[in-house]
């Protein structure tokens, strides 16, 4: 934890400009973690992508980021960020929020981020998402006595406290599930199985095809999704880009696209869970991380993976069949995740009042064992 000065030197914030602003707004959590042994530092070559809007979310949004500093002592960043995506254009959002333990501070930064915003039109201020509700999203509550699975985010107790007394109040809670990758099928789901399984064809993206593959998995994605709280759609040059990022890390099955009547219906992905083999990286991949990280993919295995993406065509959202293609994408998953030494899976993150996707996991003992809170507030 960063060791505080006296609070009467005075509280600047500058924009995030420079390759040295990026640094330094890249390298803040890693002295406000120190004495945290659960956290895991995001690799940061994404985040830098995103800061010099050189990623295919920058084409369709605006961010700026700010850097606290109280005398010469970096104590604070934030970042605003507006989407056109968004279907509410009076909502602005906040993202990558991390400070020392000081209202003042937080308030500080909140502030600039809201003052930003409302420059720009927005009367509400949402967050956290770093930088989007595709990317990392909501503010960790309940679960801190874990790390972070690859994708997630991990935060200070104290972060709910400032972000109340700011007057930001919790307007959706995400839940991360965990589960035993290695459990016993239910009767019911059996037979409910049993009953579908020769209706579907399940099948493994043909990565050969890889951009065609992965317009299948938007378009369901986007389709399945599009009812949801919060949701904004992923452009293709997003999932595309996407897809080539994380293909390094997706093993031979552990992906599937599920067919029914010859047309694709549903898709599920997991990935390894690399936040377990990347601590000491401290996010930097260059110049000897990518090695590092590219030896312990093939040579250490990884006993954990999460599921960030699955979705069913809307179409079929409430019937039996679309608990049926979930349950049978889940099973498939277990056959491959098995064979390669998985003993556990983090489906995230779900919404609270996701009553079918929660019974469905709870059944094959998952359990949510991490809360997420997203905050709003008038502006």
């Amino acid at each position: 934890m960063i060791k505080t000065k006296p609070n009467n030197q005075q509280l600047t914030l500058k924009p995030v400009i420079s390759r040295g602003d990026r640094q330094h707004f890249m390298r803040l959590p890693q002295q406000l973690y120190a004495d945290d042994d659960h956290y895991v530092q995001p690799l940061n070559q994404e985040l830098n992508h995103v800061l010099c809007g050189r990623n295919a979310w920058s084409k369709h949004a605006e961010l700026q980021a700010w850097l606290a500093w109280r005398g010469n002592q970096l104590v604070g960043r934030i970042s605003a960020q507006r989407d056109q995506l968004h279907t509410d254009p009076q909502i602005g959002q906040f993202g990558f929020l991390e400070a020392i333990d000081d209202a003042d501070v937080f308030k500080a930064l909140l502030d600039t981020a809201a003052k930003w915003l409302s420059s720009r039109g927005a009367t509400s201020l949402q967050g956290p998402f770093d930088p989007s509700i595709n990317a990392q999203t909501g503010l960790l509550i309940d679960g801190f006595d874990t790390p972070p699975y690859i994708m997630m985010g991990h935060a200070p107790s104290y972060y709910q406290t400032r972000y109340l007394e700011y007057g930001l109040q919790p307007v959706q809670e995400l839940l991360a599930y965990i589960m035993d990758i290695r459990f016993v099928v239910p009767k019911v789901m059996n037979r409910l199985a049993r009953q579908y399984r020769s209706k579907f064809r399940i099948r493994q993206p043909d990565w050969s095809q890889r951009a065609q593959e992965m317009e299948t998995m938007r378009n369901i994605f986007n389709d399945a999704w599009q009812d949801n709280w919060g949701f904004v759609p992923y452009s293709k040059a997003e999932f595309q880009e996407l897809g080539k990022n994380l293909k390094m890390l997706i093993k031979p099955g552990w992906a599937h696209i599920v067919e029914y009547e010859d047309r694709p219906i549903a898709f599920i992905v997991l990935l390894p869970n690399i936040n377990s083999i990347i601590q000491d990286l401290r996010g930097k991949l260059f110049p000897f991380g990518i090695l590092k990280l590219l030896w312990r993919l093939k040579f250490q295995k990884i006993k954990t993976g999460r599921v960030p993406l699955m979705g069913v065509l809307r179409e079929f959202h409430g019937t039996p069949l679309a608990g049926a293609v979930s349950f049978l994408m889940i099973e498939q998953l277990q056959i491959y995740s098995v064979s390669s030494g998985v003993t556990h899976a983090e489906l995230s993150w779900i919404l609270k009042d996701n009553k079918g996707m929660r019974d469905i996991l709870e059944a094959i003992s998952g359990y949510p064992y991490k809360r997420y809170h997203v905050y709003a507030k008038d502006i």
